[in-house]
C-alpha cells in the first residue's frame, strides 16, 4: 500500500499530500495506543482504570512524567469541576438515573472537600450500577465479562482496577491510604481514607464503570438487532410489513398541505382547539402549559433526540425559564411545511422581574413516533411533538429583559 502510494506520488502532488495526512493520522493513533499501554503499565497497579472518555491530552502528559507527578495530574483531572459535570450528564439517562441523587450529593461533598463522604457515596453508586447491570458485585466478577469496542474491557480496564481495589484488608490500620480499597472503606478497616487522591480514584473507577456498562448495553442491543435481522420473517410478518409500507406510501402520496392561514387571532379564549390530532391544537396546549409554568407537561411534548428523562428535561426548562411569565399568547398564522411538520407563528406578552415586553416567535410541530422519527401526519403510531426552539428563544428574551 505504501509503495503504491509513493509511486503514485511521484506523479501527483495531491497524492503525496493526501498520503502525508494519512501517515500523520496513523502516527497520532499509534501514539495514543502507546500512551494507553504506558498508563496501563504504570497506573493500573496503583488503582487507576482506563476508560473510553479518558482525555488523550492527559494520557500524553502522563507518558512524559514520572509516576508521582502523574498521580497528581490524574487527581487534578478527576476532581476537576468540568470533568465531574460531564460525568454527571450520564446520570440523566434511564440506565443510570436511579443513582443521580447520590451522585449530586457526592459532588456537593466533593466541592467542600469532604473526601470521607465523597468516597463512600461514589463506591455506593459503583456497587449499585454493577450489581444492577451484571447481577454480580463489582469486586466479585461483576465486570469480568469481555465487552467489544471499549477501553474498559481487557488490559488496563475496569476489571484490573477492581482487582487492585478489591484486595482484602483483614486488620484495622489507621495509616493513610491512597486508594479506595473496598474492604478498607466499607468495612471500616482503613478509616484514614479522607484524601483527594482517594476521591479521585473513586471517581476514576466510576467513570470506567459507567463506560463499561454503556458499552455492554450497546453490545447486547447490537447482537439482538443482528439476530433479529438474520431471523427469517414469517409469511404473516412479511405481509404485514408490505401492508404497512403500502399504507405509508399511500398516506405520503395523498397528503396535501392545507392553505396557509394568516392574520389569525387564536388565543386561550378559543374553544375549538381540543382536537390534538391537529398541530395547532398541540401548539395551543403548549402555550397554555407555558402560561401555567407546567414544565413537566412541556418537557413531555418537546422533541428530545437523546431521549433523556422527562424529569431531567423539566428541570432544565425550569432553570432556563425561571423568573419568566407568559401573560398572554396568540396564534397568528399556521403553515404546513411538510407531511410531518407544521410551523405556527405566535405572539406573546411576557414579564421578567416586573418588566413586560412583546415577543414573536415560532412553534415548529412534528408528527413522529415515540423515538421522534418523523411520520406522515395521521398515520397510526404517531403523535404531535414540539421542537424546543420557542423555549430557547424565550430564555434569550428572559436574559435580555433581566439585564434591563
Amino acid at each position: 500500500m505504501r509503495l503504491m502510494a509513493r509511486v503514485a506520488g511521484l506523479f501527483s502532488p495531491k497524492v503525496r499530500e493526501s498520503w502525508r495526512e494519512v501517515e500523520s493520522r496513523f502516527a497520532i493513533v499509534q501514539e495514543i495506543k502507546m500512551n494507553i499501554s504506558l498508563f496501563s503499565e504504570r497506573y493500573v497497579p496503583l488503582g487507576w482504570a482506563n476508560y473510553d472518555r479518558m482525555s488523550s491530552q492527559v494520557l500524553a502528559e502522563l507518558a512524559k512524567c514520572g509516576v508521582e507527578h502523574g498521580e497528581q495530574l490524574l487527581t487534578q483531572h478527576h476532581l476537576d469541576e468540568q470533568t465531574l459535570q460531564v460525568l454527571g450528564y450520564r446520570f440523566h439517562s434511564a440506565q443510570f438515573q436511579p443513582w443521580a441523587a447520590i451522585y449530586e450529593r457526592a459532588i456537593e461533598r466533593c466541592k467542600v472537600e469532604d473526601w470521607l463522604s465523597t468516597v463512600a457515596l461514589t463506591l455506593i453508586i459503583i456497587d449499585g450500577i454493577c450489581t444492577t447491570n451484571s447481577g454480580k458485585h463489582p469486586f466479585s466478577g461483576g465486570a469480568d465479562a469481555e465487552v467489544f469496542d471499549t477501553q474498559t474491557s481487557g488490559t488496563g480496564g475496569l476489571a484490573e482496577a477492581l482487582k487492585v481495589l478489591g484486595a482484602t484488608r483483614r486488620k484495622l490500620s489507621e495509616d493513610a491510604i491512597d486508594a479506595p480499597f473496598r474492604h478498607g472503606v466499607v468495612h471500616g478497616l482503613n478509616p484514614n481514607y479522607g484524601h483527594p487522591i482517594v476521591a479521585a480514584k473513586a471517581f476514576n473507577l466510576l467513570q470506567a464503570t459507567v463506560d463499561y456498562f454503556v458499552s455492554m448495553k450497546d453490545e447486547a442491543q447490537r447482537l439482538a438487532r443482528a439476530e433479529e435481522e438474520q431471523r427469517p420473517g414469517s409469511f404473516s410478518e412479511i405481509a404485514a410489513s408490505m401492508r404497512r409500507t403500502a399504507e405509508l406510501r399511500a398516506a405520503f402520496e395523498s397528503w396535501q398541505p392545507r392553505p396557509d392561514r394568516t392574520s389569525l387571532a387564536i388565543d386561550e379564549t378559543c374553544a375549538d382547539l381540543g382536537d390534538e390530532t391537529i398541530p395547532e391544537a398541540i401548539a395551543a396546549k403548549y402555550l397554555q402549559l407555558l402560561k401555567k409554568s407546567n414544565y413537566g407537561a412541556l418537557a413531555a411534548l418537546n422533541v428530545d433526540y437523546p431521549q433523556r428523562s422527562v424529569a431531567y428535561r423539566a428541570g432544565q426548562l425550569r432553570k432556563e425559564l425561571k423568573g419568566l411569565r407568559v401573560l398572554h399568547w396568540t396564534i397568528s398564522s399556521i403553515r404546513d411545511t411538510s407531511a410531518s411538520s407544521t410551523t405556527i407563528k405566535v405572539d406573546l406578552q411576557v414579564e421578567v422581574a416586573g418588566c413586560r415586553d412583546e415577543f414573536s416567535g415560532e412553534i415548529r410541530t412534528m408528527y413522529a413516533d415515540p423515538s421522534f422519527e418523523p411520520m406522515v401526519r395521521g398515520t397510526a403510531g404517531g403523535q404531535w411533538f414540539v421542537m424546543p426552539n420557542l423555549t430557547t428563544d424565550l430564555w434569550v428574551k428572559s436574559v435580555q429583559l433581566g439585564a434591563q
